[in-house]
């Protein structure tokens, strides 16, 4: 298992230095196509894993605009070698195309797991990399579902073979359960820290240190999947620390896990 930071330019000259190192750098592609190129010397230093937000897995009738997205992708890919692609189990388009705005929870009905199910083999003929794929932080459900949402996870894992990235704080926001989850197939890991709102809900801000809520959560996680867990990423999007404090938040991960496995 290897620990480290989802990368952001602010830290992109150190990370070249190499002090502090991280282990593991989530690259978002969007960040890199205005220049490809420019991912070329992070790629030969780190052991890199594309983190995408935009595929949308979910979504029917977008069949150009997710070509469009895909090649820009697969440039990148050459370049990086990503040890896998993640996206989210999400809607992030209407089929007309129009951009959501955001990460919109999927219908969980069988036509709908048909449709990811062929969109996530389809990228990994394409890329010819292992696919993950990442439960989100919902915050409302479609209504008209068929199963739970670790139902349609262990179905999706059970007919494409790919991997899932389990988003630790993700969990905390719906209130789910880890162990209804398919562990054994989870590839990657996602800490992240949040706030609450003046109603106390949890917020999935992503700007601010993880808690010690959400290392419990990973501790307790981390014996049921020990045997499939690669990599452990903190993410960071507002409120960006110095590079040594998110490297000393992933080195923390990394200790609890060994330490509970």
């Amino acid at each position: 298992m290897i620990a480290g930071i989802s990368y952001r330019h602010e830290h992109r000259d150190a990370l070249l230095a190499g002090a502090p190192r991280a282990l593991v750098l989530e690259i978002v592609p969007d960040h890199f196509f205005a220049d490809p190129d420019a991912l070329a010397p992070l790629a030969e230093r780190y052991p890199i894993v594309f983190h995408d937000t935009a595929m949308s897995l979910a979504t029917a009738g977008d069949t150009a605009l997710a070509k469009a997205r895909l090649r820009r992708i697969v440039e990148l890919a050459r370049i990086a070698r990503p040890l896998w692609f993640g996206d989210h189990l999400a809607m992030t388009r209407a089929p007309s195309g129009i951009d959501l705005g955001h990460l919109a929870p999927v219908w969980r009905v069988p036509e709908v797991l048909d449709l990811v199910c062929d969109r996530v083999r389809a990228l990994e003929d394409v890329l010819g990399v292992p696919v993950v794929v990442e439960n989100i932080a919902a915050p409302f459900e479609l209504p008209g579902a068929t199963m739970t949402e670790p139902e349609l996870f262990h179905e999706l894992v059970a007919r494409t073979g790919c991997g899932m990235l389990l988003d630790v704080t993700n969990l905390r926001c719906g209130a789910h359960d880890a162990r209804a989850y398919p562990l054994e197939a989870v590839r990657q890991l996602h800490l992240a820290g949040g706030g609450r709102d003046r109603d106390a809900r949890w917020i999935d801000s992503h700007d601010a240190p993880v808690d010690d809520d959400a290392y419990a959560l990973l501790q307790a996680i981390a014996p049921r999947a020990r045997a499939s867990v690669r990599a452990i990423v903190v993410e960071r999007d507002g409120k960006i620390p110095p590079l040594d404090e998110l490297c000393a938040e992933a080195a923390r991960a990394a200790r609890i896990w060994e330490e509970a496995i």
